[in-house]
């Protein structure tokens, strides 16, 4: 029992540093939106989500969008 104890409570470290981790976005840049339209880069940084302006459009990585539009919208 204290065995299964001790193997329950690595796991849940496990899980809860696992979650804590910087994650690293790779993918394609793709047109999230422009500056005009109320787009806010802060939230983008504060969610650490890498971004990319250029003549006003704001792109980010294909892979960071979920992301993006669960912190940002």
């Amino acid at each position: 029992m204290k065995k299964i104890n001790i193997l329950l409570i690595f796991i849940s470290v496990m899980i809860i540093t696992s979650a804590c981790t910087k994650k690293e976005y790779s993918g394609k840049y793709v047109r999230w939106g422009d500056i005009r339209s109320g787009v806010s880069i802060e939230k983008l940084e504060k969610n650490n989500i890498p971004y990319k302006l250029k003549d006003n459009q704001i792109s980010i990585p294909e892979d960071a969008f979920d992301d993006a539009i669960t912190c940002c919208s």
